[in-house]
Parts: structure tokens; C-alpha cells; sequence
């Protein structure tokens, strides 16, 4: 202890073995920061895991504009396959398969049919996916098929809103008898005022009166993510590479099985044309059960392979992040939840059955969705793990509920409908464990990522929104301070993070390349707390600090069960700033209540 530089205004905790003990004000932590490696941390720590929920993926991430353009898993001659289409001026529309679709894989066709008596433009409207953001300066890139045994005039695309002001027109010309492709591109010159638009299609009535068009396969895309064909929308694909994740996990999650078998992900049905691919009837839980607490049931969520695997590892590529792909085994074999259900097992017994993959299979995917106690408590899980040779991957985790006993429940009983700070800081509480602990754990995916606030099966999730704007969440910033300030290998701290000196949680690194030493400290209590810090190497006069905490003097001060939500996005952000330290090997620092915080300093 005498080498820790000591206040003479706190009182020490001492950490006793046999004694149970938490940090609180005004204890201090004395820590000191150890020139000894552990060992190496591997690149694939963290990251997400992705699954086409929540409209993560069609109306999300992936950026086609226009909802059920391919008319894909719906009902021929129901109102439902007409989902996000609705006539304009008097059209007559309808799904149908009875005539010949634009490929064997897309059987469906948009019939419309045009009265008899009709002047002036006619035709129909896609709502997009709960609106279209119409952006000056950007060049939206468009596409259907059409064909007509009767019809051959000019037909007239739009971008508008639904009070009629057009923001960008074009026209196509050249309808025949057999299926063609048209394309076509907008260039607003304003932008719209909010996201209540369409995209709208139209003929002249008095060419087209008595007549039947069939259309198929529409598409409408934005500018994309790096110029990506068939891409990202750029707002989420930014905000998701800025947080550095260096591992990607897809396709999910559950509707990796589909609703049998014969309806799991079949990544070999998602490669090639778009005119080509299939859709999967996926696994979702029923939105209502979120918000009523009827039981959460299975039911048909379809989903489009239009992004398909090659678009996938493409959006792996331009993150940087290694892909892990998932694959439907049709097994499962423990409990997720506890730990303690998945046997230590001797590397000698590790011998696949003549079928399995050789050589014997040593990494375990553990999930977990629960309460934030749960995670503080577990944040020591791996410490004791037997290095064997076995790793885990934590293939999905987040704070879901404040309820310790149905974290899975519905909103009224706990559920959260957006990461909270309080379920931030008990994540990173968790992470630390996981970096301290990353010669066993080689990955972790935070899980789900994204959520449209307009149509959604599961909360919270990192990232939320709508047509046009974005949220991201504490559980977000907690993500990207941890991966961004990444160390390449895990430095010994006395003492080592234990249960005793909670609610501190922290984990120590440092970068072989650049020098830099990261301390990352999650503060799950409700009290500010002070750690004396020395290290066993000389450091910089200067640190550097971002955190995540309530901000002081503000109405919501001392409250930690607190979101960023669409309508008060930037609630908790991360504050940086910079600190002297006027010795060359020890500082004090005042952790936040309920705070999550990484200190960067420099080796020399």
C-alpha cells in the first residue's frame, strides 16, 4: 500500500479476502497500474451481431426506399400483399400470379388497371417505409419492370409528398408485351420539410383508360455508404463504423432457423441476381407481446434476400470487421443463462463424433439478455475458467429489463424500450470482465442493433429510427468507448477488479504500437468515487478522458434509468477532456456515479 499515493482527506478501504466489502464515499481505491502483460487481446473483441428484425435490415441499415417492392411472401389478390402500395386517382390495384412474374423466384406481379373513363394522371404511391427522406443534393437511383399487352405510352415517376408537392420527376417510355427493366434517377433541389412523402407512378389516363399494366420488382435507392451497389443507408452505416467493431456476426439470431427446416437461411438461395433471390419466412416475437405481456409467440416475418450474403460480407469488408457467418445447425445444447450448465470438459474427452467437423470443436457461443445486476454480478465469470483451450464467443448480450426475474418481460413489468445509463454501466462492467478475460473470450457481438421506431419486435437495441433520423444509444458509447480505445495487449492491475471493489469495475491495456495505456472503469453506483492512481512507469504530463454520466446541474442529474430516445437524442453523450498530471507516475480521478469512462495515457 505505501506505494499508492494517498489523500489525506478519504479513508482507505482496505480489500480483505474473507470479507465482502463495496467502495463507497467516501472510500477511495487505490490502484496501480503494472508493467506485466497478461496477454495478448485479439482483434475480434468487439462487435455486433446482426439480425433482420425491427426492420434492422429492410427499412433500416439496408438502404432501398420502397417497402414490399417485390411483392415477396404476400398473398396474391389480398389487401396485405398491397402492403405500402395505394392508388392514386382511382387506379384499381391488385397482387397477382396469373400472369407470368419477372422471374421464377419472383412469381408475384403489381396489376393495375386503368377505368375506362379516366382523364388526367392516374396511377399509384409506395409509402416507403413509413415515410421517404427527400434530400437536396443527393441523386436517388430508381428501377421497376413493366410490361403490357395493351399499354405502350410514357409512364411518369416522382418523388412527392402527400399533399402533392413535387420534389423530383422523371418519365420512361418503351412498355411492350414482355417484361423490361426501366431506370430512372431524382435530384431534388429542395429537401422536404419532414418524411411524409411518396414515390409515385403515373400514366396519362386518356392514353392508358380500359387498359391493364403490370408492374414488378420496383427499387429506389439513395446515395449508399461508401458508393456501395445495392448499400447502406449512410446514417446508420456511419454511426455503426465509427464505433469500430471488429467483428460482425450475421445473419442473427433466431430467423437464422426460419419457421422450419425447410424455411432456415440458406445463404446459397441469397447469392446472384436480385431478381433471383428468395425471401425467408423468419422467427420474430410478436410486437404486441412487448407491449401487452401476452406470451411472446413465433410467427412469419419476411424477410428479403435481396441483401443477400455477398451484400453482407461486403458491409463486413467496409467496416473492417471480421465476418462470422452463422449457420442453422438444428441443435441447441444448454442453458444460455448459466454458466455453470456448460461443462468444463478435459481436452482429451474433446473428440467430435465421426460426422462433426475435425478437429474438435472448442468454441462456445453464450448469450445473454438480462438485468443489469446480472451483469455486474457476472462481470468475474471467466476469471476462474480453466485455460483449456476451450473459448467462448459472446455471440449476443445486452441489458434488457430492470426485473432480475423476467428480463425478457414486457415493458410495464421492466422492459426497456431504449438502453438506459444505468444498463450501459452494467455492460461495461461486463466488458472489462471480457477484455480482462480475452485469452478465453475471442469475440463478443453486442445484439440487436438496430430498431425502426415504427415497426419493431424486440427492445432495446443500440441504434433507433425513423425515415430520416437516428438515435444512438448509451449502451452505443458504451460500445465505441471500449472498441475505439482498444489496447493490443492486458496490463496487471493491483488490485485485480473483484467483486470487493464494487461498484468500480476496470480493466487496463496497453498499445505496443503507439505506447498508449487505457483505463477503462465502469461506476455502477449512485455515488461519485476517487481512485488514486500510480503506475509502475513513467507517464506524460497530459491524460486524456471520455465518459458517459448524468450531467451535473441538468434536470436530469442524478437520475440513471435515463435514455437517448428520437425526440431527446443526446440526453447522455460522451464529455471528453484533457488533465494534467503533475507527477510523472500517479493522478487522482473522480469516477461518476453511474459512469462509464476511459483514461488514455501515454507510456514513455
Amino acid at each position: 500500500m505505501t506505494a499508492f499515493a494517498k489523500l489525506a482527506s478519504t479513508i482507505l478501504l482496505l480489500l480483505l479476502p474473507t470479507v465482502r466489502s463495496t467502495l463507497v464515499a467516501p472510500n477511495a481505491l487505490d490502484l496501480r497500474l503494472t508493467a506485466n502483460i497478461t496477454h495478448e487481446i485479439p482483434s475480434t473483441l468487439y462487435g455486433y451481431m446482426w439480425e433482420d428484425i425491427n426492420h434492422s435490415g429492410d427499412g433500416g441499415l439496408y438502404a432501398e426506399l420502397l417497402q414490399n417492392r417485390a411483392f415477396q411472401g404476400v398473398i396474391p389478390g389480398t389487401q396485405n400483399a398491397l402492403n405500402a402500395w395505394q392508388p392514386y386517382n382511382g387506379a384499381f390495384l391488385s397482387v397477382t400470379s396469373k400472369t407470368k412474374g419477372v422471374t421464377s423466384s419472383l412469381p408475384n406481379s403489381l396489376e393495375v388497371r386503368v377505368p375506362k373513363v379516366i382523364t388526367g394522371p392516374i396511377g399509384f404511391e409506395n409509402t416507403g417505409y413509413w415515410g421517404i427522406k427527400v434530400q437536396q443534393g443527393w441523386t436517388y437511383k430508381g428501377s421497376f419492370y413493366a410490361k403490357s399487352d395493351t399499354f405502350h405510352g410514357k409512364i411518369s415517376v416522382a418523388l412527392k409528398s402527400k399533399q402533392g408537392a413535387l420534389y423530383s420527376t422523371a418519365s420512361v417510355s418503351g412498355v411492350s408485351k414482355d417484361w423490361k427493366k426501366f431506370t430512372f434517377e431524382f435530384s431534388p433541389s429542395v429537401s422536404a420539410v419532414d418524411d411524409d412523402n411518396v414515390f409515385s407512378v403515373n400514366v396519362d389516363g386518356s392514353d392508358a383508360a380500359g387498359k391493364t399494366i403490370y408492374f414488378g420488382m420496383f427499387s429506389l435507392f439513395p446515395p449508399t455508404f461508401k458508393g456501395r451497389e445495392n448499400g447502406m443507408r449512410i446514417d446508420l452505416a456511419e454511426a455503426m463504423a465509427a464505433t469500430n467493431p471488429s467483428v460482425w456476426r450475421f445473419p442473427g439470431g433466431n430467423n437464422i432457423e426460419g419457421l422450419s427446416i425447410d424455411t432456415r437461411w440458406k445463404w446459397n438461395e441469397t447469392i446472384g441476381p436480385m431478381t433471383v433471390m428468395t425471401f425467408l419466412e423468419a422467427w420474430r416475437i410478436d410486437q404486441d407481446a412487448l407491449q401487452t405481456g401476452v406470451i411472446p409467440i413465433r410467427t412469419g416475418l419476411y424477410i428479403y434476400h435481396l441483401k443477400g450474403l455477398l451484400e453482407y460480407l461486403n458491409w463486413a469488408e467496409d467496416l473492417e470487421a471480421e465476418p462470422i457467418l452463422g449457420i442453422y445447425s438444428g441443435i441447441s445444447i444448454a442453458n444460455y443463462s448459466d454458466l455453470t450448465t456448460w461443462p468444463v470438459v478435459p481436452e482429451s474427452d474433446l473428440k467430435p463424433p465421426s460426422t462433426a467437423l475435425d478437429p474438435a470443436y472448442k468454441k462456445i457461443d453464450f448469450h445473454q439478455y438480462n438485468s443489469p445486476s446480472w451483469f455486474t454480478t457476472n462481470a468475474f465469470m471467466f476469471d476462474n475458467y480453466p485455460r483449456n483451450g476451450t473459448q467462448y464467443f459472446i455471440g449476443e448480450y445486452a441489458v434488457t429489463s430492470t426485473n432480475d426475474q423476467n428480463a425478457l418481460g414486457d415493458i410495464p413489468s421492466g422492459r426497456l424500450a431504449y438502453p438506459t445509463l444505468q444498463g450501459a454501466a452494467a455492460e461495461a462492467a461486463f466488458m472489462t470482465g471480457l477484455e480482462r478475460n480475452s485469452d478465453v473470450v475471442f469475440a463478443a457481438a453486442y445484439a440487436p442493433s438496430f430498431q425502426h421506431i415504427r415497426n419493431y419486435q424486440w427492445t432495446p437495441d443500440v441504434i433507433t429510427y425513423d425515415a430520416s433520423r437516428m438515435v444512438k444509444s448509451t449502451s452505443y458509447y458504451a460500445q465505441q468507448m471500449f472498441s475505439v480505445n482498444r489496447g493490443t495487449h492486458v496490463l496487471q492491475t493491483l488490485p485485480a477488479s473483484t467483486s470487493d471493489s464494487a461498484p468500480l469495475y476496470w480493466v487496463s491495456s496497453y498499445h505496443n504500437d503507439t505506447n498508449a495505456v487505457f483505463l477503462k472503469v465502469s461506476n455502477t453506483g449512485t455515488a461519485d468515487l476517487v481512485a488514486n492512481i500510480v503506475s509502475d512507469f513513467s507517464i506524460s504530463g497530459f491524460a486524456t478522458s471520455v465518459s458517459i454520466s448524468t450531467p451535473a446541474l441538468s434536470p436530469i442529474s442524478g437520475l440513471f434509468n435515463v435514455s437517448n430516445t428520437l425526440e431527446e437524442p443526446e440526453l447522455i453523450i460522451p464529455v471528453a477532456s484533457s488533465f494534467a498530471i503533475p507527477y510523472p507516475n500517479r493522478f487522482n480521478y473522480t469516477f461518476p456515479a453511474t459512469s462509464v469512462t476511459v483514461i488514455t495515457l501515454q507510456k514513455l
